[in-house]
């Protein structure tokens, strides 16, 4: 969704407050025992484990940037870059190869991402959740 974010799951609580605290991060959490914590910390408490649900959650709470959508690997969580269809000739299927135009990359771990259907049921669902 663009947003820099970022999954700890073997840090230690008061390790993970005081990352969030330094770098302005909103610890989202599952947990009540977190969420109920006396220290100072954004947080904002998940209640369902369905990640549509979550989202629905989340829309009075955030804004989604239509330009930013889809900017950072699902994988890194870095910002993608554009590259020429001709350099990934070789590393996408090549149905996908003929079928696209625009490609992008993650620099970090040389994922390659392209607006196929994965991306437009993607699209359907952000719009119809925080549109509507």
């Amino acid at each position: 969704m663009g947003y820099d974010a970022d999954v700890y799951r073997s840090v230690n609580i008061n390790a993970l407050i005081a990352l969030a605290v330094k770098e302005h991060r909103i610890i989202l959490t599952r947990s009540k025992r977190i969420a109920k914590l006396k220290q100072r910390f954004s947080r904002f408490l998940i209640k369902s484990d369905n990640y549509i649900n979550q989202l629905s959650e989340l829309k009075d709470y955030i804004s989604i940037n239509e330009n930013h959508l889809f900017s950072r690997c699902m994988n890194c969580n870095v910002l993608l870059h554009d590259i020429e269809k001709k350099k990934i000739k070789d590393l996408v299927p090549t149905k996908v190869f003929h079928a696209f135009y625009n490609f992008k990359i993650c620099r970090r771990c040389g994922r390659i991402y392209w607006q196929g259907s994965h991306y437009i049921e993607m699209y359907n669902t952000i719009h119809n959740l925080f549109h509507n």
